[in-house]
């Protein structure tokens, strides 16, 4: 994520935190000191229990929201696991062959899991799609098991399996590119807004008989609801923030083979 792309995101943040706790305000102002004072007033019988059916909601929904966010994060990070799962047992198995049929293949692994960290990632965390440079990367290690000195040269067990690796780092890295394109539902953050706007609503009409109680339950809500919301807010996307970790992919970068000291 860029400098720029950073303060947009952490000023969306604090814009909907104030607006809460400026909803918060208003809606103090509306019940107890504006001229429609009397109206709300009027509304003193209202029952609690509007509270606690209207919260309910807000918090079933909000939670809702919020897993979805999080299972997105979470499906990341399998995809991450897998995609250097795959990895690893290339690298085991190419590693267990002849200089000239193994290490060109762990040659190929490591400039993937480079491009794949330096390149690619920089790029999922801008919200943006993947690199060319990535897609090539897989290539050339495909290129490096399908090579004729492998094909020749390796039990064909032993290349069936070597494909298989291959395909699966593909498809875990199709499964790491699609969870990164994913975000919030823009409707469902408007019905989160909604529902905690009518929660204010609630809280503040079933304290009229005193304002500053008025003032303290609104408060109360108003940093529960911002809580809330930052939570949700700062997982919308996995690759943004609290990002999921690039290190298992990463580690074979410098993973030493049984290769290199031949």
């Amino acid at each position: 994520m860029t400098l720029t792309q950073e303060c947009i995101y952490i000023g969306l943040l604090v814009l909907g935190i104030l607006a809460t706790f400026a909803t918060a305000g208003l809606l103090l102002w509306l019940c107890s000191f504006s001229r429609f004072a009397p109206f709300f007033q009027s509304l003193h019988n209202l029952s609690p229990q509007v509270v606690a059916i209207v919260g309910i909601l807000f918090a079933l929904y909000t939670t809702f929201f919020a897993s979805d966010i999080w299972n997105i994060r979470d499906r990341a990070q399998t995809a991450i696991q897998q995609e250097a799962e795959a990895l690893r047992s290339l690298f085991r198995l190419a590693e267990q062959q002849s200089p000239e049929i193994g290490m060109p293949i762990i040659t190929a692994l490591r400039d993937y899991a480079r491009v794949t960290i330096q390149v690619e990632w920089p790029l999922l965390a801008q919200g943006q799609p993947a690199s060319a440079q990535g897609l090539d990367a897989w290539r050339q290690l495909l290129r490096a098991v399908l090579a004729p000195p492998v094909v020749n040269g390796v039990p064909t067990s032993v290349h069936a399996v070597l494909l298989q690796e291959v395909e699966r780092v593909q498809a875990a890295r199709y499964q790491r590119l699609t969870q990164s394109q994913k975000h919030g539902d823009p409707l469902k953050w408007f019905a989160v807004a909604c529902l905690g706007a009518f929660t204010l609503l609630t809280v503040a009409l079933i304290h009229l008989d005193n304002w500053r109680t008025q003032l303290a339950a609104l408060l109360i809500y108003s940093a529960a609801i911002s809580v809330s919301f930052t939570a949700a807010y700062l997982q919308r996307s996995p690759f943004q923030v609290f990002v999921v970790s690039p290190q298992p992919i990463a580690e074979l970068i410098t993973t030493a083979s049984l290769l290199d000291q031949q």
